[in-house]
């Protein structure tokens, strides 16, 4: 065991080896009466490794934010294990090991943003003169430093996310855990936030973080999970799961003047746009490159020019809806 001399606590020292996040076999059920029960985790299991970036996908309801409680150690599991850097989720070790944002948190509207994270960091054991230092560097980094010493109430939602993230780093924890961060921020909330999140993993911390919305997967994560009615149905590395296949191929062109796409035999698909034409090719894998390249002849036989040919791979989205 090593101590942690910013939280003036005794932390089991970290290991490379181990997962950050290992959950296996986890089932979660809440009683609703004296004889009955609501399934919301059925034997979920998954492994995020360390200084990885991990995307909780799943519809409202589908058992994102249960099991999150699990593992931030606010409610227990049925059956199953659930760890954190190799400690048991709920025990005091674990809890050391991790920074935590719920989706609705609680603020003392009353309080400063300093104060806010002096009142927390006190709770966490640390100096006052330790908060301080780290408070002034974290405010800062989540763009809050000129808001200093604003009250919370006047804070709009996405200030109360970004003090949320500086609270939740205070300690310096290996494990972020975030629950729908970006829920309810406008488009320029959502940015600042998914802007923060890359910021943070690039100091090697693991996030873990539940979302509905496929796009700030897509944007941030390395590794996904996907979570419906308490099942997991896949998880892993997101290049390894989308592959490198060409699902569909856009051609756009234009043509002669005396000459009209929708005549040319080859051409028939194609769709008039504002600037030319433009031929959406799905096919086979086999077959999808032999095909682009009798369309490309058959536009330069007409007198046509070629303007863009793009691929298109398959999407987290196609994934997550073949999944679910």
């Amino acid at each position: 065991m090593t101590r942690n001399p910013q939280a003036n606590q005794t932390v089991p020292p970290p290991s490379s080896s181990r997962a950050a996040i290992h959950v296996e076999g986890v089932e979660k059920r809440y009683r609703t009466s004296r004889l009955a029960s609501v399934l919301a985790l059925d034997n979920v299991s998954l492994t995020v490794p360390q200084g990885e970036i991990f995307g909780f996908l799943g519809p409202n309801g589908a058992g994102k934010t249960s099991l999150i409680k699990i593992l931030v150690g606010i409610q227990g599991a049925s059956k199953g294990v659930c760890q954190i850097m190799g400690e048991n989720c709920g025990t005091r070790e674990s809890k050391l090991r991790l920074g935590y944002l719920p989706e609705r948190p609680y603020y003392h509207e009353f309080l400063t943003a300093r104060e806010f994270l002096l009142f927390h960091g006190r709770l966490l054991g640390l100096s006052d003169s330790n908060i301080h230092a780290k408070s002034e560097k974290l405010l800062d980094r989540v763009g809050l430093k000129k808001a200093r010493d604003q009250k919370l109430r006047t804070f709009s939602k996405g200030m109360l996310q970004r003090v949320g993230f500086a609270q939740a780093l205070l300690h310096d924890p290996a494990v972020l855990i975030l629950d729908e961060p970006m829920s309810g921020l406008d488009p320029v909330g959502r940015r600042e936030v998914r802007d923060i999140i890359a910021d943070i993993a690039k100091t090697g911390k693991t996030i873990f973080f539940s979302t509905h919305i496929i796009h700030d997967v897509e944007v941030l994560c390395t590794t996904v999970g996907f979570i419906q009615h308490g099942k997991l149905k896949g998880s892993g590395n997101i290049d390894s799961l989308l592959g490198k296949t060409v699902k569909s191929v856009e051609i756009r062109f234009s043509m002669a003047a005396d000459r009209d796409a929708s005549k040319v035999n080859t051409l028939r698909n194609s769709r008039k746009t504002m600037d030319g034409w433009v031929l959406e090719l799905e096919s086979d894998v086999e077959k999808i490159e032999q095909q682009t390249a009798e369309i490309i002849s058959s536009i330069l036989d007409e007198k046509g020019r070629v303007k863009s040919i793009i691929p298109r791979k398959s999407t987290l989205e196609d994934l997550f809806f073949g999944e679910t």
